[in-house]
């Protein structure tokens, strides 16, 4: 039986006769890169450790005591931001009078529209009696304009799964701003 290859059994077993072990061709063959191949390991070497100790020292000197005043500082500076915000924003202070009139006229109008929304949703009230009540408050008339606006999906998955919306926006993630107004990112609202 001729063949033309050896096989890589039998030339594997000349270079590693035993597990572990070199055969004398494999030293021979390995000889000449043995000082180059140990000096460039301990160069490699040197170089992590260099690098290691180097960072620990330089890390040792510091006390990172100014991290504490920095972070006070910044704090105190951001409390102070605030406070001026605060004040600025409740610039128009109202009397007692004049708060007492705004209460009074926002009760007014909630109560309009709750009566409102309730007349027009019973359905026993005659056609008369809602001719002479207001057909239906902005504030109704936009609520119905958002609902329908919302999509198929919503309403799908109010029917099938009245508890996966959120109750309020009718959005399937809870407290989810509104997509239509997202504002920028340095608003606070």
């Amino acid at each position: 039986m001729n063949r033309k290859y050896v096989d890589p059994r039998l030339a594997a077993k000349t270079w590693r006769p035993k597990s572990g072990s070199m055969s004398p061709g494999l030293k021979r063959a390995r000889a000449p890169f043995l000082v180059r191949n140990t000096l460039t390991g301990v160069l490699l070497g040197a170089f992590a450790v260099g690098v290691y100790t180097y960072s620990i020292r330089a890390v040792r000197q510091d006390d990172f005591a100014d991290i504490d005043d920095e972070t006070t500082a910044q704090r105190e500076k951001e409390r102070l931001a605030q406070l001026e915000k605060m004040r600025r924003e409740s610039a128009t202070v109202l009397t007692v009078g004049e708060e007492k009139d705004v209460m009074e006229r926002a009760a007014k109008a909630v109560a309009r529209e709750i009566n409102g929304a309730s007349l027009d949703a019973s359905a026993d009230v005659t056609s008369s009696s809602r001719a002479s009540q207001p057909q239906s408050s902005p504030l109704l008339t936009e609520m119905a304009a958002q609902r329908s606006r919302r999509g198929v999906l919503v309403g799908l998955l109010d029917k099938t799964l009245p508890g996966a919306l959120d109750p309020t926006k009718k959005t399937l993630v809870w407290g989810a701003p509104d997509v239509d107004n997202i504002g920028r990112v340095s608003s606070s609202d």
